[in-house]
């Protein structure tokens, strides 16, 4: 396990004191679980990005949109499935 030092602003500092006291954790657990949803957030945004692009060449390739109607479903099942697990 790998420990890091972090330093936060005044007010940021407070909010998080706010929400750990709320919510009766430990600031540590709250700051990991932050962390694993952040890092969960921008694995789903660098998904959709990939689709968009993705998309966006079939609709270079594929005028009628057939093949686009077909991948975004498949796409939409991949995302949830991969989210949600």
């Amino acid at each position: 396990m790998k420990s890091i030092l972090l330093k936060l602003d005044d007010k940021l500092f407070e909010e998080t004191e706010k929400q750990v006291k709320a919510k009766k954790v430990n600031r540590l657990s709250y700051i990991k679980k932050a962390i694993e949803e952040y890092n969960i957030l921008q694995d789903r945004l660098s998904f959709e990005k990939q689709i968009a692009e993705e998309v966006g060449l079939l609709n270079k390739y594929d005028p009628d949109k057939e093949l686009n109607a077909e991948f975004e479903s498949a796409a939409e099942e991949d995302m949830e499935k991969h989210f949600n697990d």
